[in-house]
């Protein structure tokens, strides 16, 4: 029987670990106890030990690699099974021999008392997968062997691959849809005919089953941005801002070009706040939140000072669907949301990250929009927001 080992959760912030060392390479014996590696989180460093005897089979992670918590790290071999197995079969050796020396004058046959007991009365399943999924097989009258000669099944076949099976043989492609989507265990309904949509569909509006969704690496990104923000001591600015619109020209465009030259006369909204100190950074850095189909990004352009309108229009363009790096996202002092589009007036928006702030655009209407200013106050107070923003509103004019 295989046993996975995972990278364990060290404390209630720890999202990822990181594999320090390992002490045991593939093939090595290891029993209870034994120490098989190190790993790291945000916290605390520890060993991980087995909890079987056996083989170290598989080692998936390396040294140095960073990996969610859960995720299994190394599979071992475990040599528990076999030895229950054969202490049992001693037992039973031993009950055989008693009871022949005891009851030779009986009419009762041992053996045939002794297999009663011990063997299953149903026939053996052939071919490669796990306890789990032999015995699902079994109840449920499927072919291991066949479907895995006919690459229906993997081999090894584990009990999520006979649920794959199940739900193919009795569910439409619809249901097996629905079956996924709200978490349904597949035997709440009678297996004896295909199973259509509207079955399973009025199975979960009888019993207000919520549709599951798991978050995407991204969305929990966004979490942990937004609950940071809320910890910081902010204050709102709300102005507003004349802008003409230029043909060919997105809107936004032009409102970072005006941001980032407001920014070099004003150093604090390109500063972040680093322990004790202040990080001042030369160039006018700027998070901009860019809805895709694959979530909300706070995208930064670099260096928005020294590119010319058509240049940030482009940038623009490209990062709608441009593959993003980990330098597409990161490095910016300030941010900016535009919901103008959405015909949106006014709103405000929470600080991306490290940023000294953000401004929050509604849409524009004879050539003015209103604007909501988020400021940490540890790096910026009233009066240093107040000159800021009053450059920008100028520079909104002249862009």
């Amino acid at each position: 029987m295989e046993y996975k080992v995972t990278m364990p959760i060290l404390s209630d912030t720890m999202d990822k670990g990181k594999l320090i060392k390992w002490y045991v390479k593939e093939g090595d014996r290891v029993k209870k106890g034994d120490k098989l590696c190190e790993v790291e989180s945000d916290k605390a460093t520890m060993d991980i030990e087995s909890f079987v005897n056996g083989r170290v089979k598989k080692i998936l992670v390396k040294e140095g690699e960073e990996v969610p918590v859960k995720s299994v790290i190394a599979v071992i071999e475990s040599e528990e099974s076999k030895q229950e197995t054969k202490n049992e079969q001693e037992e039973i050796k031993k009950t055989k021999e008693k009871n022949s020396k005891t009851n030779t004058d009986s009419s009762i046959d041992i053996d045939e008392l002794i297999n009663s007991i011990v063997n299953e009365p149903s026939t053996k399943v052939s071919g490669s997968a796990s306890p789990a999924a032999k015995q699902k097989a079994k109840k449920l009258g499927i072919d291991i062997e066949s479907l895995q000669k006919s690459g229906e099944l993997p081999t090894p076949a584990h009990e999520k691959d006979i649920d794959e099976v199940i739900i193919k043989k009795y569910f439409s492609p619809k249901a097996a849809k629905l079956i996924k989507e709200y978490g349904l265990d597949f035997d709440i309904f009678e297996l004896n005919r295909k199973i259509e949509s509207d079955e399973v569909m009025k199975y979960i509006k009888t019993n207000n089953i919520p549709k599951i969704t798991k978050l995407s690496p991204n969305q929990i990104a966004v979490i942990k941005t937004v609950q940071n923000a809320i910890k910081k001591p902010t204050f709102f600015v709300f102005e507003e801002v004349e802008i003409t619109k230029k043909e060919n020209i997105k809107l936004t465009a032009q409102i970072i070009k005006a941001l980032a030259t407001a920014m070099q006369k004003h150093p604090l909204t390109r500063s972040i706040l680093k322990g004790n100190e202040i990080l001042t950074y030369p160039t006018s850095n700027i998070s901009v939140a860019v809805a895709r189909d694959d979530g909300l990004f706070m995208c930064v352009i670099k260096n928005a000072e020294d590119k010319s309108l058509e240049e940030i229009n482009e940038w623009l363009k490209e990062i709608k669907t441009k593959k993003l790096s980990i330098e597409d996202l990161s490095g910016s002092t300030f941010g900016i949301s535009n919901l103008g589009m959405f015909n949106i007036k006014s709103f405000t928006a929470l600080i991306n990250d490290n940023d000294a702030g953000i401004a929050a655009f509604g849409a524009l209407n004879n050539n003015k929009m209103e604007v909501s200013f988020t400021i940490d106050h540890r790096i910026l107070n009233g009066v240093d927001a107040a000159k800021f923003i009053n450059d920008f509103k100028e520079e909104c004019k002249n862009v």
